[in-house]
Order: structure tokens, then C-alpha cells, then sequence
């Protein structure tokens, strides 16, 4: 009984470290698209001249 706990603690915790990297990737690559981003800052300064 002892061994079937322990496979199903490892198959536990890989699929736990599988999720964690799948999210990590999703949030470095995968929310900006790569399509419709722009470039620069939220706010646009405004310029006077003097």
C-alpha cells in the first residue's frame, strides 16, 4: 500500500511541477499575442514647446 502512496505522491508532484512551468511560460509568452501589441508606454507625455 506504502508504494502505491508514493507513486501517486511523485505523479502528484510532477504534475504539479508540469502546471507551474506551463503557467510560467503562459505569463513570460503567451499573454501579449505577439499581434496586436504596441509599442511604448500607457501614458503618452505631453510635449510643450517653450
Amino acid at each position: 500500500m506504502e508504494t502505491w502512496r508514493q507513486k501517486a505522491g511523485i505523479a502528484a508532484l510532477f504534475a504539479c511541477l508540469v502546471l507551474t512551468a506551463a503557467a510560467l511560460c503562459y505569463c513570460l509568452f503567451g499573454l501579449s499575442g505577439g499581434a496586436g501589441e504596441r509599442e511604448g508606454t500607457f501614458v503618452e507625455a505631453e510635449v510643450r514647446s517653450a
